[in-house]
């Protein structure tokens, strides 16, 4: 049974994938994909690829990365405590006083991670955020402090929930963008396309994207549709304003194919999608950036789900721009000329 999309991304918010740690959310997307798919088939690097066959024209590949931000432990000092690495981009405010996970070689453990008093804190202190040579993790708290060792991965802790419609909870950078390629291979059942579709599901975005490249590669791909998120925000924006709810974010720019873009905006207007757009000046900071460059290039497109609070554990997305992202996609596939 298929899930509804507000359960599936809180499935999949609450499984533990940072870089390089993807095994158990691909294990769970093919799953979800295993009958939607004519070959389904795991990559060297640790990703997915959904292929449905149509006509065999051309190929495309549309792109989400399963992979989150993340820790490693580093080093551990007195027994219980343990300094950390990132893994992608976790900005050291998010972390302090939050309660990590750690995955041992015994099983996972927790821990906090401590915060002096502001009582005990001297003026100057009370100022300035604590950098991660500052930070600390408390694993006296957990149950396998000796278990826990150099290289361990460790991961913010934060479950996910439903508020006023919207889910909360981290990872959702890119699950949501997961997905929406997961409701866009349901809703492709009831069409016929020209085209050979793969669905990829790529590891380590958040650490350079080997994960999605290598598969550009692989397949000699002739599109590819890269699906990620994007900041909203309700403050006054520096460019045209992205809003939760105002569907998939259409980019375009030197990182995207000028014709592509065009002929995917046709599209969105000819089925009545809702849409926004995003100027991306330069390089896009996702896997885009990656798969465009693959070989002698692939001509390549960006759609991003608009999603507050990028990189901590209460990320926010609504579940309609998913969807209308799903139907996007759908469309692109199936409408495609060229």
């Amino acid at each position: 049974m298929n899930l509804e999309t507000k359960d599936l991304l809180m499935e999949l918010s609450r499984i533990d994938a940072p870089s390089g740690f993807e095994k158990e959310a691909i294990d769970f997307i093919e799953k979800q994909v295993k009958d939607l798919a004519d070959v389904v088939k795991k990559t060297r690097l640790g990703g997915l690829i959904a292929g449905v066959k149509g006509g065999g024209g051309l190929k495309i590949g549309i792109f989400a990365h399963v992979d989150e931000i993340g820790f490693v432990i580093s080093k551990i000092e007195d027994e219980s405590f343990a300094r950390l690495e990132t893994v992608g981009g976790v900005d050291p405010k998010v972390v302090l006083a939050s309660e990590v996970k750690i995955y041992t070689r015994d099983g996972p453990t927790r821990g906090v991670v401590g915060l002096l008093a502001p009582h005990l804190q001297k003026p100057e202190d009370r100022k300035k955020v604590p950098m991660y040579d500052e930070i600390f993790v408390d694993l006296s708290v957990g149950s396998l402090v000796k278990s826990v060792r150099v290289g361990d991965r460790v991961v913010l802790r934060g479950d996910p929930i439903e508020l006023n419609g919207k889910i909360v909870g981290k990872a959702l950078d890119n699950r949501a963008g997961c997905t929406s390629l997961i409701k866009s291979m349901e809703l492709l059942r009831k069409y016929r396309t020209l085209y050979d579709v793969y669905y990829i599901f790529s590891s380590q975005e958040e650490v350079g994207g080997p994960g999605a490249a290598t598969v550009a590669y692989e397949l000699n791909l002739d599109y590819a549709i890269v699906v990620d998120v994007t900041h909203a925000d309700d403050a006054p924006p520096f460019y045209e304003k992205i809003s939760l709810g105002g569907g998939p974010v259409i980019g375009f720019g030197p990182s995207v194919d000028k014709d592509f873009w065009k002929k995917i905006m046709d599209i969105a207007k000819r089925n009545g999608i809702k849409y926004q757009k995003e100027p991306l000046p330069g390089r896009s900071g996702t896997d885009t950036d990656e798969v465009q460059m693959t070989g002698i290039g692939v001509r390549t497109a960006l759609i991003s789900i608009p999603l507050k609070y990028m990189h901590t554990p209460v990320e926010v997305v609504d579940p309609f721009d998913v969807d209308e992202t799903a139907r996007l996609l759908t469309h692109i596939v199936v409408d495609l000329e060229v």
